[in-house]
Formats: C-alpha cells, sequence, structure tokens
C-alpha cells in the first residue's frame, strides 16, 4: 500500500472519530447514560421514589387546587364579564364579575343544601319515630314476623336479646377505645390540613383569575425562551385544544345534570311522588360525575322514598331506567358527547383510572383530559397515514370495489365535460399571460417622461 494511501486511511479515520465525537453526539450520550441512571435508582428505589413524589405532590396540592378551581370559575366568570357587564372595559369590571359569579355559585350551592338536608333530616325523624314506635326488640321481631312469615325460622335461630347487644357493644367500644381516639386526632389534624388547603387554593385561584392575560404572557415568554418555535407552536396548540374541551365539558356536563334534574321533577310530580324536588336535585348534583354520578343519586332517592312507599320506590326505580336511558341515549351524547368528543368506552376508561387515583376529582378531570390526547393521537395517526400516503380502502371493513379488483363505472360523459373545462381553463390562462407579457413591453417601449 503506497504513503497516499495510508495518510487517506488515517484522515479518514480521524474524520470519523472527530465525528464520533462531536458535541452533539457527546450530549446524546450523556443523556442516555442519565436516563439509564435514573432507571436503575427508579426500580431500585421504589418506595423511596414514590414517597418523594407524595411529598412533592403534598406541597403542589394546593397551588394545582387552585388553579383548578379558577379555570372552574374562569367558565361562568368570562359569559359574565363580557355579556353581562358588556365589551366595553372599565376599571373594576373584573373584580365585579368574579364577586357575581362567586355569589351565584354560593347561591346554587346553599340553594341545593337547603333542599336536600332539611328533608333529610325529616326522613331521619320519621324512622327513629316508626322505630321507637315499635317498641322492644321483641316487638320489632313480631313486627318483621308479622310482615313477612319466612322469617321466622331464622329470627328465633338466631336468638337476639338486648343483653347479648350491649355485651358485645361494650366489649368493642373497650377493644377500639384507644384505635378510636387516634382516629379522632386524625380526624381533627386532615380536617384543619384541608382547611388550610382550601383557603391556600382559593387565595391562589383568585390572584390566576386576576392576573391570566399577564400569566398567559410570561408563560409564552418561557416558553420561547426554552424551546423552538414549531415546538412552541404544537406545546400552545395542545393548551388551546385542553382549554376548548374542558370548558365545553364543563358546560355540557352543568346543562345534562340539569336537564336531568329538571326531567325528573317533572315525572315525579305527574306520578305525585314524595321527595320530587330534593330528588331532582340530588340526581341533578351527582350527575355531574359522567356515567355513574345519576346511579348514586337515583340509589340514594329509591331509599328515602322506600321509607315511605315500597309500591312508590318500585316505581321511582322504573322511572329512573327509562330517564336513565334517554339521557344516556339522547341528551347526553348530543350535549357532552359532541363537546368532549370521546367515544363511550374510553369515557368509562378515564372515570375508572381517575376515580382509582383522585376520587370524585379524578372522574371529572381524566374525562377531558383524555379527549386531548385521544385528539392529538387521532391528528398523529391521520398525518402519518396521510405521509405514508394509506388509502381508507386498506383499513375500511367494506373496501371499495377497486380494492376487492371489480372495475369501477366512469360516467364518460361527465368525464368528457371536465377535460373541456379543463382546456378551457387552461386557453384562458394562457391568454391572460400573453396579454401581461404585451403590456409590460409596451410599457417598456414607452418613452420616459
Amino acid at each position: 500500500m503506497s504513503e497516499e494511501k495510508k495518510t487517506d486511511l488515517v484522515v479518514k479515520e480521524e474524520r470519523v472519530q472527530m465525528d464520533w465525537l462531536s458535541r452533539e453526539n457527546i450530549k446524546k450520550i450523556l443523556l442516555i447514560a442519565l436516563a439509564i441512571i435514573i432507571m436503575l435508582v427508579f426500580f431500585q428505589k421504589l418506595g423511596v421514589v414514590f414517597g418523594v413524589l407524595k411529598k412533592l405532590w403534598d406541597i403542589v396540592f394546593p397551588f394545582v387546587f387552585g388553579a383548578s378551581l379558577a379555570f372552574i370559575v374562569n367558565v361562568p366568570m368570562v359569559q359574565v364579564e363580557n355579556k353581562f357587564l358588556g365589551k366595553k372595559p372599565f376599571k373594576g369590571k373584573r373584580i365585579l364579575a368574579w364577586f357575581i359569579t362567586l355569589v351565584c355559585i354560593l347561591a346554587v350551592i346553599a340553594g341545593a343544601m337547603f333542599i336536600i338536608i332539611p328533608q333529610i333530616v325529616d326522613t331521619a325523624k320519621s324512622v327513629a319515630a316508626n322505630v321507637q314506635d315499635l317498641g322492644s326488640l321483641s316487638d320489632i321481631q313480631a313486627w318483621i314476623i308479622q310482615k313477612f312469615p319466612q322469617t321466622e325460622s331464622l329470627i328465633a335461630s338466631a336468638d337476639v336479646s338486648y343483653k347479648s347487644l350491649v355485651s358485645k357493644a361494650m366489649e368493642w367500644i373497650q377493644k377500639s377505645g384507644s384505635s378510636l381516639l387516634n382516629s379522632g386526632v386524625g380526624v381533627v389534624s386532615s380536617v384543619v390540613s384541608g382547611v388550610a388547603t382550601f383557603f391556600i387554593g382559593f387565595a391562589f385561584s383568585v390572584y390566576v383569575l386576576f392576573r391570566k392575560e399577564e400569566l398567559a404572557v410570561q408563560g409564552k415568554k418561557v416558553l420561547y425562551a426554552l424551546f423552538p418555535e414549531k415546538t412552541n407552536e404544537k406545546i400552545l396548540k395542545v393548551f388551546s385544544l385542553s382549554y376548548k374541551t374542558f370548558s365545553n365539558f364543563i358546560r355540557g356536563q352543568v346543562l345534562e345534570a340539569c336537564i336531568l334534574g329538571l326531567l325528573f321533577f317533572i315525572a315525579m310530580t305527574i306520578f305525585r311522588m314524595p321527595y320530587a324536588m330534593m330528588c331532582a336535585v340530588l340526581i341533578a348534583i351527582t350527575a355531574l360525575i359522567p356515567i355513574f354520578g345519576a346511579f348514586l343519586g337515583g340509589g340514594i332517592s329509591t331509599l328515602l322514598i322506600l321509607m315511605v312507599s315500597p309500591k312508590l320506590a318500585l316505581i321511582f326505580m322504573g322511572m329512573f331506567l327509562v330517564l336513565q336511558q334517554l339521557e344516556g341515549k339522547l341528551i347526553y351524547p348530543h350535549v357532552v358527547g359532541s363537546t368532549v368528543g370521546l367515544p363511550g368506552i374510553w369515557v368509562l376508561f378515564a372515570i375508572t383510572v381517575g376515580g382509582e387515583l383522585l376520587g370524585v376529582a379524578g372522574m371529572l378531570i381524566f374525562v377531558p383530559l383524555c379527549s386531548v390526547l385521544y385528539a392529538l393521537f387521532r391528528e398523529f395517526v391521520y398525518t402519518r397515514l396521510a405521509k405514508r400516503q394509506v388509502t381508507p380502502d386498506k383499513w375500511a371493513i367494506k373496501p371499495a370495489k377497486a380494492a376487492r379488483g371489480e372495475p369501477i363505472k366512469v360516467n364518460t360523459e361527465k368525464l368528457q365535460q371536465l377535460k373541456e373545462r379543463k382546456a378551457r381553463s387552461k386557453v384562458a390562462a394562457e391568454e391572460a399571460k400573453e396579454s401581461i407579457a404585451d403590456v409590460i413591453e409596451d410599457g417598456r417601449d414607452t418613452p420616459e417622461e
């Protein structure tokens, strides 16, 4: 091998080494190594990691709660500020809109509690009075046997007496006294912590509502300072989609709950059932929880009506099933489904996962959140299909005749008309180009004044 070839090989090897040790490759290697180290630490110290994450969540939770509260209040507040108070700005408009919105929300909550709580108290008093009227435990047993004769052998074999019940209750109190004391202290501390969290979140929500434009500008500044412009456009698109989806979900869910409560009030009034207003309000409130909420309100209402009349309770159950089917087939898909755009199976998935993670709040949050992820993933899939030039015949259940090898019937007359129209358009375009060229030439020949 000649000296020139050897030097060329050495130069090529040095270039390869230089390319390999470039700044970008070194960054990639360091990032991969850091990711591997983080994964190893995560899996080896899983309990410690979750403990740290829980502490961080406890610290951040008041601000997350405040941001969520601000978002919910902002939905009606925007309507009050722009429509009710007019579009012209004036001093104190934002404060007045916030105050009106807060008063309306508190009035709705107080009105619901004013309707529900007194009737529940009255029901509890009537049940207690009925139990007292029955007298001793033997009288209760005799009343049960009279109403349900098949339970006589079961009650006789149970051999229940007041003395045995009292002794068992005293044993249970002695054994669980210390645990009850500890749980009482835990309940008090959790109540104090919850009140503190609420006031911190409430104060943060007020700040966010009054400074939302400034916060949006500051957030955009941070994004444009950290990420390239294309990435910022995608991030802002996700934020815009999330805001639109969550707002539509809140509006649709509240409207759907009000419609369902009104239907129950009308139906129960027609059938002259007790607690019509209370049951309607209760079902409307619980219907804010998607899918399962109305069943919870319906179950509580059935128990309350059962205390008055078992026959009316059965009628109410049948009415509930009919109205629930009406709501699920007609109202919910048109009012909420169109605003969220999430298929029913994924709504069920979102409610299950959200309920396991965050309880009732998770059920409310995860439906629009999954809707945003669903919309983004659907857009990604269709974009990839368009780039790969995949036609709908590939995934259609019943592909077109051309995909099955059958000839497609062509309307030759219409095709000929399209060809003639295209030819005329081409001739007109050529004539326009020639006239423009003539005008330009005439302008060049004209002497300057």
